[in-house]
């Protein structure tokens, strides 16, 4: 019985994500056709044969739609693993279990080099979503920054987690833009963490970048943060 209830939910958890996927390509075709003021949530409904509701269901509106979801959110297990590699013992050093977490997110990473092009094309036209993208970027950048702060046990306001989410966030994007390369071979995990091999480099001169060519796990020292600034930096300047 058991095994019966696993199949249905994983028949069911596959037609949803087809419907969903099937909103978006319909979406962000109707939008390169006719432009996002173009075209209504019902035609939307009409090519994909659902029901306004079940729209509303899966995109709150029609711009959510075109930019997709964030299905791809990793589970919360993911994120409190994150968080407790701090604490183990030894525990993993901050820029290693940040290239995990980035890494287990690519492998997640549903989107095909259609969906990425067309993602591209849709920006380019109505780059007014920009400003939702933006928004949803920031969201998640701000759980990022928390998790950092929590796992590092930093003050409120220290720096540290919201650079390292900067910098990870950037080198995340440029390593997509790297992976839908023509030519590309690595997997989305294989090129975060060629490219966070480079970033260690950078402020470990002594450890050579790799061309990273398995997805293994680099090491390297653990990254201490002091718990408060020195007085000059706390102090706004003149």
């Amino acid at each position: 019985m058991e095994s019966a209830n696993t199949e249905d939910l994983g028949l069911r958890e596959r037609k949803r994500r087809q419907t969903r996927s099937s909103i978006v390509s319909t979406a962000r075709r109707l939008t390169l056709a006719h432009g996002l003021s173009g075209f209504t949530v019902e035609q939307v409904c009409d090519d994909v044969g659902i029901s306004r509701r079940t729209f509303f269901n899966y995109f709150p509106a029609k711009e959510d739609a075109v930019l997709g979801s964030s299905d791809e959110d990793l589970p919360q297990e993911v994120l409190d693993a994150f968080v407790e590699s701090g604490s183990a013992s030894p525990p993993r050093p901050l820029l290693d279990a940040l290239a995990d977490l980035f890494a287990e997110f690519g492998s997640r990473m549903a989107m095909s080099r259609d969906e990425y092009e067309a993602m591209s094309a849709v920006l380019h036209r109505e780059p007014q979503l920009l400003a939702k993208m933006f928004a949803r970027a920031e969201s998640k950048s701000q759980l990022l920054t928390g998790l950092i702060r929590e796992r590092e046990a930093l003050p409120a306001g220290h720096p540290a987690p919201r650079v390292a989410t900067i910098v990870l966030g950037g080198l995340a994007r440029r390593s997509l833009d790297e992976f839908f390369e023509d030519g590309n071979e690595l997997s989305y995990p294989q090129v975060i963490r060629r490219n966070i091999d480079a970033l260690r480099y950078l402020f470990s001169p002594d450890s050579p970048p790799t061309d990273r060519r398995t997805a293994g796990p680099p090491t390297s020292s653990p990254a201490t943060f002091p718990d408060t600034l020195p007085d000059s930096q706390n102090q706004d300047t003149p």
